[in-house]
């Protein structure tokens, strides 16, 4: 895989976090929780968010060892 390859899924799942993000923070305060709640259950989704994508990216994406098909 090349470099730009990798850029680009790392761009990826980071605007695709940062969207799930945004909707967890933008669902916390429409529930009438304070700003600060909201701005954390939005960084706890981004995080966990780019942290899952990751994984499974790095899972899809390996190569499998020598001697193993």
């Amino acid at each position: 895989m090349t470099t730009k390859e990798r850029i680009m899924w790392l761009t990826i799942t980071v605007l695709s976090s940062i969207i799930t993000g945004l909707a967890g923070g933008i669902l916390s305060r429409a529930t009438d929780h304070g700003l600060v709640d909201a701005i954390v259950a939005g960084a706890v989704t981004f995080a966990g968010t780019e942290a899952m994508l990751l994984a499974i990216l790095g899972f899809v994406l390996a190569q499998s060892p020598k001697g193993h098909s």
